[in-house]
């Protein structure tokens, strides 16, 4: 009756230790897994914050293209030069046009 006792305690104690081990081998392939999962979304991510980035500059310098141009036509003297002899300048700030 004894060595039927002790088996079953081997027994009870080798299933404890598989399901330890199953357990164990099951949440390391779980982490496993989200770390890689994690890292290429991450990977991803970066990828396309940089592409972002990228757009951002460029979005950015037609800005500063489109200041300067508006700077440049806000220059009364640029507009003068263009219209030639028929704008005349008078005190700095009345302009007579000339018609012909």
């Amino acid at each position: 009756m004894r060595k039927n006792v002790k088996n079953n305690n081997k027994k009870r104690k080798l299933r404890k230790d598989i399901w330890v081990i199953g357990l164990f081998a099951l949440s390391f392939l779980f982490f496993t897994g989200t770390r890689v999962g994690l890292k290429s979304y991450n990977i991803t991510l970066q990828m396309k914050e940089q592409e972002l980035a990228s757009q951002v500059n460029v979005k950015q310098e037609a800005v500063s293209e489109l200041e300067t141009e508006v700077n440049n036509l806000q220059n009364k003297t640029r507009l003068l030069g263009m219209l030639d002899s028929s704008v005349k300048d008078n005190q700095n700030n009345i302009y007579i046009m000339e018609t012909k």
